[in-house]
């Protein structure tokens, strides 16, 4: 399966007082990632809105490796699947291009709540479209 990405590059503003990219940012990033991903595979946020399906973030865990700085380029890889019956985890990998190296790799659980209630993801065609059941669960 090939993994989709997006490429981007750090800007001046998203600095802390060190000289790195602000963690808060890292979210920013992954999320921008995501939703290049969602709209890739079909998935209009304004559309699903107005249809009572909403797209939530239920957890995030991210693991810093190292820091990048004023004007790197990096890519975002993005990679999603079924977990449970109710949940999707996109794991999410942050690198660096001029080195391969690995910044920020995350995994990022969400869910889908149609009409106020949860609703498996499977049962959204542009979502079960993407997913793979997790080996694990």
């Amino acid at each position: 399966m090939q993994k989709f990405s997006i490429e981007l590059v750090v800007r001046d503003y998203e600095l802390d007082v060190q000289g790195i990219v602000n963690n808060s940012v890292y979210q920013n990033y992954l999320e921008h990632a995501r939703h290049e991903f969602l709209h890739y595979h079909g998935i209009d946020f304004v559309e699903f809105s107005q249809n009572n399906i909403m797209l939530l973030v239920k957890n995030i865990e991210m693991n810093f490796k190292n820091s990048l700085v004023s004007r790197d380029k990096f890519k975002i890889e993005v990679h999603a699947e079924k977990e449970g019956n109710l949940k999707v985890v996109f794991h999410q990998n942050i690198i660096k291009l001029a080195d391969d190296k690995l910044i920020l790799s995350a995994k990022v659980t969400g869910v889908a709540i149609k009409n106020g209630r949860p609703v498996a993801p499977d049962t959204i065609p542009q979502i079960e479209s993407f997913i793979s059941t997790s080996s694990g669960n």
